[in-house]
This record gives C-alpha cells, sequence and structure tokens, in this order.
C-alpha cells in the first residue's frame, strides 16, 4: 500500500480558482485594456501637439544667395525663390550677402532662428572648398547645415582667347615651355576655379600663375583681352564671349560633358584626374524641425521634376538634378576631403 508524499505547497496555493482560465484570460485581457488605453492616449497627445504647432511657412521666408547680385548662381537663386514660392504658398525674397567666399552669408543663415524662414542657397565654392582652405571656419558645413536638396549640377569652364595655339588641355604643356609661366585668371583666391587650376598645373608639370579677380565676369573680359592664357569661369559668364568668337572652350571642370558646349570633353576625357563639378542646393539650419525639412524636401522634389523649372535651370547653364537630403550630407563630406588633398598639395591656406 502506498500513500502520497505530502506537497510541499500548501494546499490553497493549488486551489483550481487560483488559476482557473476564467481568472488568467480576465487579467490578461484587463492588461491589454490598459496597454491599448495608454498607447491611444499617446497618440491623442502626439496629435495635438501636432495640431498646436505652428503651420508652416508662417511668414515671409529668406533665401541668402552668399555672392553678389548678378551671374548665374544669383540669377539660380532668384529662380528658385520665385518658382517655390507657388508649392509653399508663401512669399520668398533672396537677400545677398557676399564675401569672405560666401562665409559671412552662410555664417550669417546658420546664426537665423531654425524655423524654415531663413534658408541658404548652398554652392560647391562656399561648402566644399571653402572648408578645404580655411582651418579656422565659425561653423561646419555638415554639422550646422541641413540639406534640403541640391537641384543643379554644372561645371567650370577652361577658356583660352580664341587666338590661342591651344585647342586642348594638352596642348597648354607646349605653351607652358615657350612661355615659362601660364597665366590663369579666376573669380577669386582659393574658390572652385582657382583650385581647378592647381590640380591642372600639377597634372601636367607646368608652371601656372594665378589671377584672382573679383568675380569671374572681369577674368573674362581680360582673357578676352588678351591679357590672360587662360581662364577658369563658369560657363554662364563664357558664353556670350565664346558666341562673339573671342574664347574658346578647350574643357569642361564637371563629371559630366556641359549642355551649353556639349562637343568640349571634360577634363578627365582630356587625361587629368578631375570628377568634381559646381552644384547648388538649398539649406537650413540643422536645427530646423524635421517636418519643416521634410516639406521643404518635398516641394523641391515637385519642382525639380517640373520641366518648364528643369529648362529654366538649364538656361542658366545648369544641369537640373534633384539629390536628396542623405547623399548631399554624403557628397559634401566626400568633396571636403578631396578639396583638402588639392589645397595641401598647392600650399594654399588662407587663415
Amino acid at each position: 500500500m502506498h500513500t502520497s508524499a505530502p506537497s510541499p505547497f500548501p494546499s490553497s496555493t493549488l486551489s483550481s480558482s487560483a488559476f482557473s482560465p476564467s481568472t488568467f484570460s480576465s487579467s490578461v485581457i484587463t492588461r491589454r485594456r490598459a496597454l491599448a488605453g495608454a498607447l491611444a492616449a499617446l497618440a491623442a497627445a502626439n496629435a495635438t501637439a501636432r495640431d498646436s504647432a505652428p503651420a508652416y511657412p508662417s511668414g515671409v521666408i529668406r533665401i541668402v544667395v552668399p555672392t553678389s547680385a548678378g551671374g548665374s548662381v544669383d540669377s539660380t537663386g532668384r529662380l528658385l525663390a520665385e518658382a517655390l514660392a507657388k508649392p509653399l504658398a508663401a512669399k520668398i525674397v533672396v537677400e545677398n550677402k557676399a564675401g569672405a567666399g560666401g562665409l559671412i552669408g552662410i555664417d550669417s543663415v546658420i546664426k537665423s532662428p531654425a524655423d524654415g524662414h531663413t534658408l541658404a542657397l548652398g554652392i560647391a565654392a562656399t561648402l566644399s572648398v571653402q572648408p578645404a582652405v580655411r582651418s579656422q571656419l565659425p561653423y561646419s558645413a555638415t554639422r550646422d547645415l541641413a540639406p534640403i536638396a541640391v537641384f543643379a549640377q554644372g561645371g567650370l569652364v577652361i577658356a583660352v582667347p580664341a587666338s590661342s595655339p591651344v585647342h586642348t588641355v594638352q596642348d597648354l604643356k607646349a605653351l607652358a615651355k615657350t612661355r615659362g609661366e601660364l597665366s590663369f585668371g579666376t573669380g577669386g583666391q582659393a574658390t572652385f576655379g582657382h583650385l581647378t587650376g592647381e590640380v591642372i598645373a600639377h597634372a601636367l608639370g607646368i608652371g601656372m600663375r594665378h589671377i584672382p579677380y573679383r568675380g569671374a565676369a572681369p577674368a573674362v573680359t581680360d582673357l578676352a583681352g588678351g591679357l590672360l592664357d587662360l581662364a577658369i569661369p563658369d560657363a554662364f559668364s563664357a558664353a556670350p564671349q565664346v558666341q562673339a568668337g573671342k574664347l574658346r572652350v578647350i574643357a569642361i571642370a564637371g563629371p559630366d560633358r556641359h549642355p551649353t558646349f556639349a562637343q568640349v570633353p571634360t577634363l578627365a576625357e582630356s587625361g587629368i584626374p578631375f570628377d568634381r563639378g559646381t552644384w547648388l542646393g538649398l539649406f537650413a539650419p540643422a536645427a530646423t524641425p524635421a517636418p519643416v525639412l521634410e516639406q521643404l524636401t518635398a516641394a523641391l522634389r515637385q519642382l525639380s521634376a517640373s520641366r518648364e523649372f528643369q529648362d529654366s535651370v538649364a538656361r542658366l547653364g545648369f544641369t537640373p538634378v534633384f539629390i536628396a537630403p542623405d547623399a548631399v550630407r554624403q557628397m559634401l563630406a566626400r568633396e571636403i576631403a578631396a578639396w583638402q588633398a588639392v589645397a595641401r598639395q598647392a600650399h594654399i591656406q588662407l587663415d
């Protein structure tokens, strides 16, 4: 005869009522209802926060152009302001703030309220090149700015007087042998054009003396007058003199051929390792709320798909594109590093 061993647990603990299916089910349901209620309350709170947030835009939007009035960059900034006003249902004005290679204009935007009402027209010359030639910047382009999108790309041109014996970039080597040193003009010291000229001089192994001007227009004028051996301006500035028969474009400083001079090879096609180009994009202070940035990116994406806007961008000498924020960040980091290498090689430092 066997007797059952005594249970180590009190009989009340093992009672059927304590672990009954109905009790367990009721407990689970209660917890689920509590969780659902909490989630509903959180969603309602978020919705209330969204509803109470001020509508954007709530006033005039300023686009700061970091160059002087006139020229292709300023013209493109004004085109953008006029075209973007419609999808945003806002008044947009352009404010030119030139100086220090564009740093003054960009710095003013970074220090503005981060509410989407003060934006910057960012250009490669300011955001990619300047960090490479200045060690003491008042800001970081990659940290303090939020890219909205890049909407136009282009390239500078390598131009010579129409009377020059130079017809290709490689012809510059023969001219340098006869003259000892070539003079090249650009729109300023430590600009995109200046560093591009240094790349060409290094690649060809020739001496080239930089002549900085206050903008591309006077450099083009002196080139047409035979006072320079070559110049590296933007296509928009060079085109009228080319059409007048006073200049000849021998190469494009950009990743692709330029639509205005489709028959002219790029520097890479001419044997010079170079794949960077100019570009224009819209930027905001880094602390701008994400919904505002997303709204601006969506508006610019919509605008960039418009044939009318694309044609207008092309008429100003640029190729219309749309590069989203994440890709812009990556491009900016790559370009700054590449230009830093060029600046070190050419011993270019502004501070």
